[in-house]
């Protein structure tokens, strides 16, 4: 407890706290941190890919990829902005909240999801960051790959305090960069490129308009399940509108401009591997910071993954992982060997089309989960007083596992993806991949029964 206290606001101390409640005395922090933290988490090269994929794979026109972008980010952000004040309100991280509807047990399951989640968005951030890399310092992807290991683990280890620093420095110096290339990118753009590609692919352009809808979504939902990590210390009192604006404007901002600019310049010429978007469009000497900027970028974004995965290892709280991780830099430091070890298997070849897939499965499970968080909470969060409610009770299953658990089970037959098609989908490509819009709609009423039928029953009982 005493280096806890010690903590405070300190930067260049590791965060002694795991997945424990922060108490009040330890809050500090203002909402506007949230804003610059997820700002400088998504101007990143991964978020640029994502407009890309809506050009080169789904084949839209460059008007239909701007809407399909915005309109998957801000549903996203909508439900960022909500889960980022359960944060201050209870102290505790995401994955632990879902305890509450999910039984000790049954949240084992989507702590795991979670856990290989940040590992496979730490790859898929460092495959990025090594491609840059290597543009300047050609020595060779394993080489690149233990430098960016090495430099993203210095950050996760220490915690919380250090991330917010590195995310608020790293703000302004990704937003200027990224208004030069966007500045390049407005002068070679072709707006008026055609849709011809997705008219003749096997979804009809419907169906691809629904699947870009997706990846923009998918990208966001892949940050849900982080958001009350970084807004667990800041104070009790904490306004929730301004909570909520800077998680929301600081995901849409960046974001839809990251994206809207990845689809501008694959307008431009065909895109190999990520960093053949910048080349060719700007001068050398301007090339050469973009780089460094994407390796920023790649630091910002993953320092989050390698964090908040270290929580959801820590939140399955089964004996073999207390043993392998007693602390949380322990779990942030086997995070980041796991998803190096990725990055150097998955990320050499077929980079754009590893990308996309893995955005759908993520979303897979994710849709339902938060679909049962946010029923829970309208049913039963607001009379919910302790806190160690979600650390003691039976461990056992929960009602929200099973909902979750159908609701993933009935979005099977909507998958629509290279590596499965689902047969509704199958049969009606025209409406894309809709899973999981579909496995958020059934686990919410599935979850909204059971709450409406033990209300009920709670009440005959009380009266």
């Amino acid at each position: 407890m005493q280096n806890q206290e010690k903590y405070g606001e300190e930067v260049l101390l590791v965060e002694p706290r795991g997945i424990e409640p922060v108490p009040a005395n330890e809050r500090h922090g203002r909402s506007r941190n949230i804003f610059t933290l997820w700002f400088s988490a998504n101007l990143e090269f991964a978020t640029l890919s994502l407009g890309v994929l809506s050009i080169n794979v789904f084949g839209l026109s460059l008007w239909q990829a701007v809407a399909s972008i915005v309109i998957g980010t801000v549903l996203g952000a909508l439900v960022i902005g909500f889960l980022t004040t359960f944060g201050y309100k209870w102290g505790i991280p995401q994955l632990i909240q879902s305890r509450a509807s999910f039984g000790f047990i049954g949240n084992m399951f989507p702590a795991l999801f979670n856990f290989i989640a940040g590992i496979g968005w730490y790859a898929v951030n460092s495959v990025l960051g090594v491609y840059a890399l290597q543009y300047i310092l050609p020595i060779g992807f394993l080489p690149d790959l233990i430098i960016m290991i090495a430099l993203q683990a210095i950050v996760s280890v220490y915690g919380h305090n250090l991330i917010h620093f590195v995310e608020r420095i790293s703000a302004l110096l990704l937003a200027v960069v990224f208004i030069i290339v966007t500045f390049y990118a407005i002068g070679h753009a072709h707006f008026n490129i055609s849709d011809l590609q997705a008219i003749h692919s096997s979804n009809g352009l419907s169906g691809e308009f629904i699947l870009s809808i997706g990846v923009s979504l998918s990208y966001m939902m892949g940050w849900m399940t982080f958001s009350s990590d970084y807004s667990r210390y800041l104070p009790e009192k904490t306004s929730a509108k301004r909570a909520f604006n800077a998680a929301f404007w600081g995901n849409v901002i960046p974001c839809v401009w990251l994206e809207v600019l990845g689809a501008i310049l694959a307008t431009i010429k065909p895109v190999f591997s990520p960093t053949d978007i910048v080349t060719g469009i700007m001068p050398h000497w301007m090339v050469i910071i973009t780089m460094l900027a994407i390796i920023l970028g790649t630091l910002t974004a993953n320092v989050l993954n390698i964090y908040s995965g270290s929580l959801s290892l820590l939140a399955i709280d089964a004996r073999w992982i207390r043993a392998i991780a007693p602390k949380r830099w322990v779990a942030a430091l086997l995070v980041g060997i796991l998803g190096g070890i990725l990055s150097y298997f998955g990320g050499q070849n077929n980079y754009y089309s590893n990308y996309s897939n893995f955005l759908y499965i993520l979303a897979y499970w994710v849709s339902p989960w938060v679909a049962v968080l946010l029923f829970d909470y309208f049913f039963f969060g607001k009379a919910r007083r302790s806190v160690q409610e979600f650390y003691e009770g039976a461990k056992s299953f929960r009602f929200g596992f099973f909902a979750f658990l159908i609701g993933f089970l009935v979005s099977v037959f909507f998958f629509n993806q290279a590596l499965f098609t689902g047969p509704i989908a199958h049969a009606f490509p025209g409406i894309g991949d809709i899973s999981y819009y579909v496995s958020f709609i059934v686990a919410a009423i599935v979850y909204s029964i059971y709450a409406m039928i033990r209300k009920n029953r709670e009440t005959s009982l009380n009266m």
